[in-house]
């Protein structure tokens, strides 16, 4: 039996120098409201004044890991969509996703996992809304 593939959907989002010269700067968790918790990541990119700031309004599950672990994780499943030095992903039948897409598809519909990659990193992040992404010059506290 064939393990099910993983689905990369690009998003149209480009670093304009690609993920591998990018990193990982700054994780924000705030707690916004009940039951709501906001994450900001913010990326900087070498050469590239400021940081491409990823926020998710409200995030259910989110984890950082080591870039080189998601091959060890995939563990030669079939990818489609994968774009070489590409950040940004809505991501389908991910070993991240598995064990929790029953228990959110029941009580959290619309739940989506989202994957953005750097040269060392990797941000998962399940979520119902869409990350929103813009270039911003300074970290604001």
């Amino acid at each position: 039996m064939t393990e099910p593939g993983i689905v990369y959907h690009p998003f149209a989002f480009d670093l304009r120098i690609g993920a591998t010269s990018a990193e990982i700067h700054r994780l924000e968790m705030k707690f916004e409201e009940v039951g709501a918790n906001k994450l900001v990541a913010y990326v900087s990119v070498a050469g590239r004044p400021g940081f491409a700031k990823i926020t998710f309004p409200h995030v259910d599950i989110f984890r950082v890991i080591d870039e080189m672990h998601l091959t060890l994780e995939e563990n030669a499943r079939l990818t489609v969509g994968h774009l070489s030095n590409h950040c940004a992903y809505r991501i389908e039948g991910s070993p991240f996703w598995a064990p929790q897409r029953a228990v959110f598809e029941a009580v959290l519909p619309g739940s989506t996992h989202y994957r953005f990659v750097t040269g060392g990193s990797c941000l998962d992040a399940i979520s119902r809304d869409q990350p929103e992404i813009s270039w911003v010059l300074t970290i604001q506290d």
